[in-house]
């Protein structure tokens, strides 16, 4: 309990000290910091949508969007996804302004389309920069008059020409990140100078060459990113002297990789590994986009080594059974020979191995059993021969995973010969046999069918008895807290809320407060003792042994704040329930309005569904680059689409797949998503991406356009999946056909044609063509502006 109070003083004091330092706002402005600011606002044509103050009239520009201040002087700027690329920067003019503030050490400017050359000079006492996802030309920024610059963020920008570690490393600098630039020449020597370099991400430009000595050199350096440029040479075999190294990208394979500790485990561990110790090796050889791939947030991943789609060659190293702590190995579509190694049933924690379409010969190591958390297995399209072995999880994989393989077949006392991968195999079973086996098959389903319903009825009634008496459920492990001493955690505030308050204001959360329900549990509507209103969301499940990883995961989120996601504002345990507080929405969902209230499409006119994808876009965009740490969604569809009393459009339950999903066992490769909403691409890979989340935000955006729910069974065949129908209609030069009679006119009909190609764009099966989710909001902003 003593733990606990220290921990709510804690997070007391920080977020009184966010609100000191991050608004200030009873704080005058030392007048030349005020003057730069406003000349830095000068320099753009008009001002940004949501920039609060900055104006000559407001002298106290601690107030302003996006500054912080300390002791009037200002120290950080975070302009971050604010719009400005409807605005232009007069040749770096603007930015250079910033550069006369004394005591700026923070800076973000990233994800705002921002372009013109990056001025070189200013920005003393610069520590922190990030102007990633821009359109920045010119030499890159390397700030030489900042004697304690740590972090430098460029990616995504077209910065040319060479790279100047000499500057960079004259300061303390631990983050490089200059990944999807045009950068060329040479990859330079001197970064062994940057001693205590932890990050450099070089990716996505067009180096050459081979890499200098002292790459090898460098004893803080925990992930590096060469891929997708124009190196020549291999890896030396120094790689072994990177002790911290947890990611890196790269060419060819050397022996040395299998000697990483971060991905072996070691004797004398602390126990509890921290995010930078989940390792993630990614090579991807795809040279199409002239852009390489950002790793925004490490912890979204399992520790994985993902090589395939090369030409890597030669045997399959036998030490790879030393990285007990990988999970994902997949060395599919290669050139890889010889046999699968024995030693790879070392790798304990491996859920994913994926040799398929290589040119592996000899047996299936019958070890490999025994990977208890082996949930997918892939050695299709090799020259394997022999028995598939049977038992452990290799009794759950199907033919598809062993096609391709001649010589390759199951036991013949096996339950899965039926589904030998020789396809060619003749039927010659007797039609006696087959009947006799479709009798038992019939009654054995009936059975079945009668066990399910005696289940499914057994629990109705359960949660109907559990619905009546809520502080039952509460206690259900019969702990010893009682009602009285379970405090809610209010994040926004330090305001003293009992469990006793939550179910006052639910009636002991009866039916009647119900306002929603999904995948992640029911949600009330409630009044707290202070009149605000609040929608609690009570999760299902049993999370008792999880308890220090859930309210973490629950924390994070909380800090994430942008006007078009909805709040989540406080967290509550009682027992084994979970309960989440957030703002209330006080129109509901998008759902309800396209697809459950009769006359809800009707009084949802374009410009308002225009409104709401706008809306919708930015709080994804915010969520992909702004956020810290960045957040997959992973779950985007009109009912987590919140509307206010304006209509505008709050994204929900953003992050509580992960949040619910990342502490089930090892086995588990259900997709998370909704029907009609899931990418085609998760049906081969259960790791959720952004581009996931863009495919989503297009069916989503159908619905606006079309009216009609992604999938439809009551309609006639061929028209019931949204997508597969409008890409026809779109195919017979019909497309106006496809939008929502009650939007259609043809005063709309450009802006409606122009947002049905974007969500075409959004849907396409290749994950690599869709934009990203910073392009959905100039796009749509751009046709809104008309």
């Amino acid at each position: 309990m003593r733990g606990y109070y220290c921990f709510f003083h804690f997070l007391v004091v920080s977020v009184l000290l966010h609100v000191h330092g991050g608004r200030s706002e009873s704080q005058t402005c030392d007048p030349t910091d005020m003057a730069a600011l406003l000349a830095f606002s000068d320099g753009l044509d008009t001002k940004a949508a949501g920039m609060v103050g900055w104006g000559p009239g407001d002298a106290a520009c601690c107030s302003w969007t996006g500054v912080s201040c300390d002791l009037g002087r200002v120290v950080a700027l975070d302009l971050s996804n604010r719009s400005l690329s409807r605005n232009s920067l007069r040749g770096g003019e603007a930015v250079a302004r910033l550069g006369r503030l004394p005591s700026l050490r923070r800076l973000d400017l990233s994800a705002n389309g921002l372009a013109g050359a990056f001025p070189a000079g200013g920005f003393p006492a610069i520590e922190v920069v990030n102007v990633s996802s821009n359109g920045f030309t010119g030499p890159h920024p390397a700030f030489p008059g900042a004697p304690n610059l740590t972090v430098l963020d460029i990616t995504g920008n077209a910065f040319s020409g060479g790279i100047n570690v000499t500057a960079l490393c004259a300061s303390p600098v631990k983050v490089l990140r200059f990944s999807a630039n045009a950068f060329s020449g040479d990859v330079p020597a001197g970064f062994g100078q940057c001693k205590l370099l932890n990050d450099l991400f070089l990716d996505g430009n067009g180096l050459t060459g081979s890499l200098p000595k002292d790459l090898y050199m460098m004893p803080a350096l925990r992930k590096l990113s060469l891929q997708e440029n124009k190196l020549s040479g291999s890896l030396n075999d120094d790689l072994g002297n990177l002790t911290e190294i947890t990611q890196i990208d790269f060419g060819e394979l050397p022996a040395t990789f299998t000697q990483m500790k971060s991905l072996i485990s070691s004797n004398g561990s602390s126990g509890q590994a921290s995010t930078g110790d989940l390792p993630l090796f990614v090579k991807k050889n795809s040279t199409s986009t002239g852009k390489g791939l950002q790793y925004n947030q490490l912890s979204s991943f399992p520790s994985s080594l993902i090589l395939s789609n090369n030409k890597l060659v030669g045997p399959i190293l036998p030490a790879f059974g030393r990285l007990v702590k990988l999970h994902v190995l997949d060395l599919g579509f290669n050139n890889f020979s010889g046999p699968i190694p024995d030693e790879l049933s070392n790798m304990s924690s491996l859920e994913i191995l994926d040799l398929a379409h290589n040119d592996l010969s000899g047996s299936i190591p019958s070890s490999l059993t025994k990977l208890n958390f082996l949930s997918k297995f892939d050695v299709s399209y090799n020259n394997l021969s022999g028995d598939i072995p049977a038992g452990g999880q290799f009794s759950t994989f199907t033919s598809e995973d062993f096609a391709g393989n001649h010589a390759l077949h199951f036991p013949r006392n096996s339950s899965s010969t039926k589904n030998s991968p020789d396809t060619e195999a003749p039927h010659r079973k007797k039609n006696k046999a087959t009947l006799v086996a479709l009798g038992l098959g019939t009654a054995v389903g009936v059975i079945f069918v009668l066990c399910i319903a005696s289940v499914v009825i057994s629990r109705i009634i359960h949660s109907r008895m559990q619905e009546h008496n809520p502080k039952a459920v509460a206690n259900a492990d019969d702990c010893s807290e009682s009602l009285n001493s379970s405090l809610v955690l209010l994040f926004q505030n330090n305001k003293d809320l009992g469990i006793e308050d939550i179910l006052k204001s639910t009636n002991n959360f009866d039916q009647a407060y119900i306002v929603g329900c999904g995948g992640f549990g029911l949600v009330y509507k409630s009044t707290l003792p202070d009149g605000r209103r609040v929608a609690i969301k009570r999760l299902s499940g049993d999370y008792s042994q999880i308890e220090r990883e859930f309210q973490a995961e629950v924390e994070t989120l909380s800090r994430a704040q942008h006007d078009n996601l909805v709040l989540l504002e406080g967290y509550c345990k009682i027992g084994n329930d979970r309960l989440l507080i957030y703002a209330y929405m006080e129109n509901g969902s998008l759902d309800y309005w396209l697809h459950e209230r009769a006359d809800g499409g009707a009084l949802l006119d374009w410009q308002k569904r225009l409104q709401i994808a706008q809306g919708s876009a930015r709080g994804l965009a915010y969520l992909h680059l702004s956020c810290e740490p960045h957040i997959l969604h992973r779950d985007i569809k009109s009912s987590n689409i919140l509307l206010d009393e304006n209509f505008e459009a709050h994204l929900a339950d953003f992050g509580l797949a992960r949040l619910i999903c990342a502490y089930e066992t090892h086995v588990t490769t259900d997709v998370v998503g909704t029907l009609g909403y899931i990418p085609p691409e998760y049906g081969q890979s259960p790791v959720a991406t952004y581009k996931g989340d863009v495919y989503s935000f297009g069916i989503v955006l159908l619905e606006l356009l079309t009216g009609r729910r992604p999938v439809d069974m009551c309609r006639p065949k061929g028209s019931r999946d949204v997508v597969s129908w409008v890409l026809q209609m779109k195919k017979e030069y019909r497309e106006t056909e496809v939008f929502d009679p009650t939007i259609y006119d043809k005063e709309n009909e450009s802006q409606l044609i122009r947002i049905l190609e974007i969500a075409l764009l959004c849907v396409t099966a290749a994950p690599k063509s869709r934009p990203t989710s910073q392009q959905l909001v100039e796009w749509l902003d751009h046709i809104a502006e008309g």
